[in-house]
């Protein structure tokens, strides 16, 4: 207390004003720390809604990815299955027209005492069994089950000789 003594009133105006300048500097000084810390809880935030957002449309870019791969393979494999059909058409009209009976002309049988006997030997110089077979064959279902009956009017198609009755 001698101290307190010594300082006199104007010392302790002094420290007064002093104590109070320093307790306004200790709250100014706190109140913008916790305008710093408030701050920085709300760039946090601010941070990770950012980060959220970021995930989300990352998320959706690789479904929107993954269904435009899906669509993509979709396309390819329509385009694929379109190939495949022509390719299919292709050999069956191929084969189609491969066994397809060949034939060189088409005869009209005139009278009644025609037979396929005549007929072969009209086109293939033979009138032997084979060859009025093979005329038969190809007109089986113009001609019927009996071979020796055909009529006049009837259109028989001749087909073209196997290289092995050449």
């Amino acid at each position: 207390m001698t101290e307190e003594k010594k300082k006199g009133l104007f010392g302790k105006a002094i420290d007064a004003l002093t104590s109070r300048d320093e307790k306004e500097a200790a709250e100014k000084a706190q109140q913008a720390a916790q305008a710093a810390q408030n701050q920085a809880v709300v760039a946090k935030q601010q941070v990770y809604e950012a980060e959220k957002k970021a995930a989300e449309s990352e998320a959706k870019t690789r479904e929107l990815e993954a269904q435009l791969k899906a669509k993509e393979d979709q396309e390819k494999a329509h385009k694929l299955l379109e190939e495949m059909r022509a390719r299919d058409a292709q050999t069956a009209a191929a084969a189609a027209a491969a066994a397809a009976p060949k034939y060189m002309a088409e005869y009209e049988v005139t009278g009644w005492d025609e037979t396929l006997s005549h007929v072969a030997l009209k086109y293939y110089k033979n009138a032997t069994r084979p060859y009025w077979m093979l005329i038969y064959e190809a007109n089986k279902a113009v001609i019927g089950d009996n071979p020796n009956i055909i009529k006049p009017g009837m259109k028989l198609n001749i087909p073209i000789l196997p290289e092995d009755m050449k």
